[in-house]
C-alpha cells in the first residue's frame, strides 16, 4: 500500500483470542491482518476500519459451522474446493443475525450483515466477505487452530 499509516495484525501470536471484527473495507490508510484458513494459517489483510462485534453467541455458532471441516476448510484447487449448499446457508443466517450499528452524529441505525455469495472466491476460515451499512467488508474471527 503506497499510503499505509499502520499495519495491524490481530492477536499476531494467537495466545489472546481475537474475537470478531468487521472491517468495512475503505481508503483508510489502515491494513488489518489475520490468520486464517484453519490449519492452511494463511494471513490475509485488508484494509479499511475495523467494527468489533459483540455478540459471542454468533461468533461460537460461525466457530462450530467451520468446525464441520475439521481445519481443511474448502479452497481452490484442492480436494476441498466446493462448500455445500448447507454451510453457504447456514453462514447467511448466521451473519444476517449479526447487528452492526450505522451511526452518525445525527442519528443511529441498526442494521445487520449480510453474507456475501459474490465474492465467495474470498471465503475462508475465519474471513468472510460481507456487506455493511457502511459497504463491503471482512468478518474475522478467531481461527480454529
Amino acid at each position: 500500500m503506497k499510503n499505509e499509516l499502520a499495519y495491524i495484525f490481530l492477536d499476531p501470536d494467537g495466545a489472546e483470542g481475537s474475537g470478531a471484527a468487521v472491517v468495512v473495507q475503505a481508503p483508510t490508510g489502515v491494513t488489518y491482518a489475520s490468520q486464517v484458513g484453519g490449519h492452511a494459517n494463511e494471513a490475509r489483510s485488508v484494509e479499511g476500519f475495523a467494527v468489533p462485534v459483540f455478540t459471542p453467541q454468533h461468533v461460537q455458532a460461525l466457530v462450530r459451522m467451520f468446525g464441520r471441516y475439521h481445519g481443511n476448510p474448502p479452497y481452490p484447487g484442492t480436494p476441498f474446493n466446493g462448500w455445500t449448499e448447507k454451510d453457504l446457508n447456514d453462514l447467511s443466517d448466521i451473519v444476517a443475525q449479526i447487528p452492526l450499528w450505522r451511526t452518525t452524529r445525527a442519528s443511529d441505525e441498526r442494521a445487520f450483515l449480510a453474507f456475501d455469495r459474490t465474492r465467495l472466491d474470498e471465503l475462508t476460515e475465519a474471513w468472510m466477505p460481507v456487506l455493511t451499512a457502511y459497504g463491503p467488508g471482512i468478518l474475522i474471527h478467531e481461527n480454529c487452530d
